[in-house]
């Protein structure tokens, strides 16, 4: 099953950046306060849960979602139905204290049984969005988004799918692995190599290490091989370098890449990581 998600999701999570405003919400009443602004103010089946720092909603709206043949996406009035569900959420969000560091929100449409997004963002980077510290460009690249099809799962909901409090060297996990496709699909291209095949990287965080696992399989007969991997190892971590720089994150000890399809690795302590930004 293929999915695709239209460029229109960028603009619906540039939406609704609430103003600044003093704290009027009590912070263990956020997922109940969420769920009941979305419920009367724009009359959405949400359901809200809160998980530590975490809190998850479920937006569960007929026609959100779009299947045509093999293809599933966002229908045509996802724009507004997320911009309302963000509006909703950054708003109490925002006005908060202490603010959450996470939210997740599992969307899902009973018309499209099996397909689900999740989307999730770390608050710091919406608070510093709305104050005009990152542009909107940014704050969707630091947007997770992961849009999946499992026909075991005909009506998804919170109880079917591993929900826990986020940690912010596991959200850096998968911000990252989302950049280095990107990333690397547009230095291979640089190099002549736009037939190479990148797909999802992988990203994950275990005993003091961030491990980046790179999904590229260079064309048979590539001049150099070596040396290109070399290469996307280096565009890789400083890819990696520059982001923890920007979240100023220094709670590792290494980082680790690998790339299965010449069994090679590297290892780069923290230290050296200034030398690649």
């Amino acid at each position: 099953m293929r999915s695709a998600l239209p460029r229109l999701l960028a603009a619906a999570l540039s939406l609704a950046l609430a103003a600044g405003c003093a704290p009027t919400y009590r912070r263990e009443d956020v997922a109940k306060t969420v769920q009941a602004l979305c419920q009367t103010e724009h009359r959405l089946d949400v359901s809200a849960r809160q998980m530590g720092d975490t809190i998850a909603v479920h937006l569960r709206h007929e026609g959100i979602l779009d299947r045509q043949g093999n293809q599933i996406g966002l229908a045509a009035n996802a724009n507004e139905v997320l911009g309302n569900v963000l509006e909703v959420l950054h708003r109490v969000l925002l006005s908060s204290q202490p603010m959450m560091h996470f939210y997740l929100i599992l969307v899902s449409d009973p018309a499209v049984p099996g397909a689900y997004l999740t989307i999730v963002r770390y608050m710091e980077d919406v608070r510093r969005a709305n104050a005009n510290m990152i542009p909107p460009t940014e704050l969707f690249a630091r947007t997770i988004l992961d849009l999946k099809y499992d026909a075991n799962l005909p009506n998804i909901n919170f109880d079917q799918i591993t929900l826990s409090d986020i940690q912010l060297q596991q959200f850096l996990s998968w911000q990252l692995a989302k950049r280095l496709q990107g990333h690397l699909t547009t230095s291979l291209q640089q190099q002549g190599l736009s037939v190479a095949d990148v797909g999802p990287c992988q990203g994950d965080f275990k005993n003091g290490e961030f491990v980046f696992t790179l999904n590229v399989n260079l064309p048979e007969g590539a001049a150099a091989q070596q040396d290109v991997t070399q290469q996307l190892f280096q565009d890789a971590t400083s890819v990696i370098s520059k982001v923890l720089a920007d979240y100023r994150f220094q709670s590792f000890d290494a980082i680790r890449l690998l790339h299965p399809a010449t069994g090679r690795s590297m290892l780069l302590p923290r230290s050296s990581l200034e030398l690649f930004r």
